[in-house]
């Protein structure tokens, strides 16, 4: 028999898969070809912020058809452990400005080895990431939200409303 889950349960498994994973696979489609691209993430409210060059496939190709998918999972092993989040929504790019500057002060506390690239990483803008890594800075917006949990059942899928998670 498959253990019960609630709603609380499940907002609290979600939010903590996305606080506690790095990566987030982008997912595109052009011309009857799937892409994926792997990308690191930080999440503020509803927006999952990436640096990512505006030449990759990934980017061309979610500008061009207004769309892209991502998830996020947790690693294991095991199939009867596999969680993850499966999105659909749109990529947008964040201009210089508060948004940016918070977006990148987040990164930092989340990836603390960008600091090596910017010893005075409090006065750092979107304009020396441009410059340093040739990326400029994106944010996915889902828009659909299913979380998976095998540890439930088999094939455990649930959609997650944006207003419960990203208060």
């Amino acid at each position: 028999m498959a253990p019960e889950i609630n709603n609380r349960l499940i907002t609290h498994r979600v939010k903590n898969l996305i606080k506690n994973s790095q990566a987030m696979t982008l997912a595109t489609a052009s011309n009857n070809k799937a892409w994926a691209a792997p990308v690191y993430y930080v999440n503020k409210r509803a927006c999952f912020y990436f640096f990512s060059n505006p030449n990759s496939r990934h980017i061309e190709e979610a500008f061009a058809s207004g769309q892209a998918g991502c998830t996020i999972y947790a690693q294991d092993a095991s199939w009867q452990n596999l969680l993850g989040l499966q999105m659909s929504g749109k990529i947008l790019i964040v201009p210089g400005g508060i948004e940016a500057s918070k977006a990148i002060l987040a990164y930092v506390k989340k990836f603390p080895i960008v600091k090596t690239f910017f010893p005075n990483i409090k006065n750092a803008d979107l304009s020396d990431f441009i410059c340093k890594f040739h990326a400029k800075l994106y944010c996915f917006i889902p828009e659909f939200i299913f979380f998976m949990d095998n540890s439930v059942n088999f094939g455990f899928r649930k959609e997650i409303k944006k207003e419960s998670l990203f208060e």
